[in-house]
């Protein structure tokens, strides 16, 4: 199972991975209708290899669930969340899935180059149409974006910038500039995010000062390096060899520590 879901991260098309590793399917109160919509641990799950999807749960398998009547545990983010900038209840939507993968995947400087192919005052900033051109520019030259194709019949279509996320870049409006540095700052805390996420599956005792084993941190360091497993087995053992004591990292600093590398 673990291999058959590493080749679907690997190969398939974002609309696939998506329907794989989504986990819910959400009520949308104003139109009566259900939507497919990952959790935060979802998503990380999705581009995380050797993370098994849970048990029942897999291509077109949900959850239904109503966020106005019910508390989902996985939902349970910090009050300043990035997640929270997609939606009140944190979940991602088709669309949201396509721009954290591209803003996961894309190094600062192609977003820098990009923002400033639209940067028509050279002032540095872009509006909303101009920053849907930025987007596509951008997924178009990622993996990801060579293998999607809109799926109309799964309901699966990039619709560009949730409006949720669209509020936070340019304001209810819509009438606000975008600049490349605070959508870089976006970037960073992405990424923290999904460090934060990634370090405390393996916490047993939650908390401030929660840790986890030099072994674990290695695993997380190992997941996205695309090794073969047997040469990740190596490396895990020299680690554990290496920390006979079993002391333990503290969460704040193996996230800064795994965001400065």
């Amino acid at each position: 199972i673990v291999e058959y879901e590493n080749r679907i991260r690997a190969y398939s098309t974002p609309d696939k991975i998506f329907r794989y590793f989504a986990t819910l399917k959400v009520l949308n109160s104003e139109t009566s209708e259900y939507e497919i919509c990952m959790t935060p641990a979802d998503f990380v799950r999705s581009i995380t290899p050797g993370v098994k999807q849970p048990d029942g749960l897999g291509l077109d398998q949900f959850r239904k669930f109503d966020p106005k009547h019910e508390d989902y545990p996985e939902l349970e983010l910090g009050e300043h969340s990035i997640f929270y900038k997609l939606g009140q209840s944190g979940l991602i939507s088709f669309s949201d899935y396509i721009l954290l993968l591209t803003v996961l995947s894309t190094p600062q400087r192609n977003f820098e180059i990009a923002f400033q192919m639209f940067d028509l005052n050279g002032d540095g900033n872009v509006d909303a149409e101009e920053f849907e051109k930025v987007q596509q520019i951008v997924m178009n030259q990622t993996s990801m974006g060579m293998r999607h194709r809109d799926r109309s019949t799964t309901g699966n279509v990039n619709k560009g910038v949730s409006s949720a996320l669209s509020t936070f870049f340019f304001g209810p409006d819509a009438k606000k500039k975008l600049t490349v540095e605070n959508f870089l700052d976006f970037q960073l805390q992405l990424q923290r995010e999904i460090l934060q996420i990634e370090f405390e599956r393996f916490v047993t005792e939650p908390g401030p000062n929660a840790t986890i084993k030099e072994k674990e941190f290695g695993a997380i360091l190992l997941a996205y390096a695309g090794l073969p497993d047997n040469k990740k087995v190596r490396m895990l053992k020299r680690v554990k060899k290496s920390y006979k004591d079993h002391s333990k990292m503290m969460v704040n600093s193996a996230t800064k520590n795994l965001c400065t590398l």
